[in-house]
């Protein structure tokens, strides 16, 4: 679940953590995955997971579905691609599949030697005009010399899609719609784990298990928003961190509750309570939606009891705390753990305006940042708050 991305190799996986870096040891995937080995299935060639709990692996002619609920195959698998995936018979995609990626934006897209086709989740079918070739189509994947094939792909959550061929990698960028420069690199020196693990030379299927429902941390006190949120748009994943401007939670809560600006949590470090008002998987109302779809951006917003003013001065206890609520939400949702954002005074943010995102820099941002980096908002919190201590 939550941020764990799993790499499979011959009949092993192991589970990467995307928040902390480090990968597990390697696992047989027979007696860890109940149905795949028994399917057929231990050595899967590609695998996508469509965030409605469902994961589907490939191999061959067939593929599975897999339920992350029930941590098992579903029953009635395998089940021929040609029969179940309309259009890609037709691709010629109905005798092996390459590598799958879910863009996040409705789309999936699956590889097979040169060639590539898009298919529509909401109309469960291969778009027309598909197949292609992934030289001309992928900036940079030619040039990187991965245009005859690709060996698995895996949506990185922040607004990059990572594609893994032999022994090399590449980062590509969703909004610049391009392979990142730099690339290809070594997937033994930049990947902790996978050289010691034998992964180092190569990755098969690559699939996150992050399912799209609600999500709520587990020692959150439950408290619900009494005005809906808007559905997340197809953006990177972040978060935001506010102050109320209050000494108590009680008060925030009740200026809440008169104003309906609700954020996804609101945190009191001097007590250590935690109060979740949406799913991570929703979006909040404490951004105002001025300039952009702020509060439908895949952004979690964390409102801390406090005052910017104060915030440089909290004791590291409290810094800690904070910390501790972001370490919870990342180990849920793919938020990266970094922030790359000047955190400011009000003094600072008025004669540093630039220090606040334009429409496009927040559209693309991915990562912690402060009420005073979100385009069309005239706030400062969380003023100077020493970001790069709660990130730790």
């Amino acid at each position: 679940m939550g941020t764990g991305v799993y790499f499979f190799r011959g009949s092993q996986y192991l589970r990467y953590d995307r928040g902390n870096d480090t990968s597990s040891d390697p696992r047989g995937v027979a007696g860890n995955w109940p149905g795949l080995a028994e399917s057929g299935f231990s050595q899967p060639s590609a695998a996508i997971n469509l965030e409605a709990g469902k994961v589907y692996f490939f191999k061959g002619l067939k593929y599975v579905r897999y339920d992350v609920n029930s941590d098992a195959v579903d029953p009635g698998y395998p089940r021929p691609i040609a029969d179940q995936w309309p259009g890609l018979r037709e691709a010629g995609f109905d005798t092996g599949i390459d590598a799958a990626v879910n863009w996040g934006n409705g789309k999936v897209y699956f590889f097979k030697g040169p060639g590539y086709l898009r298919y529509d989740i909401a109309g469960d079918r291969a778009d027309p005009g598909y197949p292609q070739p992934i030289a001309g189509q992928w900036p940079g994947l030619r040039e990187a010399g991965f245009d005859t094939g690709i060996d698995a792909a895996v949506n990185w959550g922040n607004g990059k899609v990572y594609f893994f061929k032999g022994p090399g990698y590449l980062r590509y960028d969703i909004a610049g719609d391009r392979a990142d420069p730099g690339y290809p690199q070594p997937i033994a020196d930049q990947w902790p784990g996978l050289r010691e693990a034998g992964f180092g030379g190569s990755v098969r299927a690559t699939v996150d298990l992050f399912d799209g429902r609600d999500v709520w941390l587990p020692d959150a006190e439950r408290m619900p928003a009494t005005k809906n949120g808007p559905k997340y748009m197809a953006l990177p994943w972040r978060g935001v961190l506010h102050t109320t401007e209050g000494p108590t939670i009680a008060g925030a809560l009740a200026t809440f509750r008169s104003t309906n600006f609700w954020p996804t949590l609101t945190i009191e470090p001097a007590t250590r309570r935690v109060v979740q008002h949406y799913s991570l998987n929703a979006g909040a109302r404490a951004l105002s939606d001025h300039a952009t779809a702020e509060n439908a951006a895949r952004c979690v917003q964390i409102e801390i009891v406090g005052f910017a003013a104060q915030t440089p001065a909290w004791p590291p206890a409290h810094i800690a705390f904070v910390g501790e609520v972001v370490r919870a939400i990342d180990s849920l949702v793919p938020i990266p753990r970094e922030s790359g954002m000047n955190f400011l005074d009000a003094a600072g943010v008025s004669s540093h305006p630039g220090n606040r995102m334009s429409v496009e820099e927040w559209k693309q941002f991915s990562g912690w940042c402060g009420h005073q980096h979100v385009p069309g908002e005239s706030h400062w919190d969380p003023g100077g708050l020493d970001v790069s201590s709660v990130l730790g």
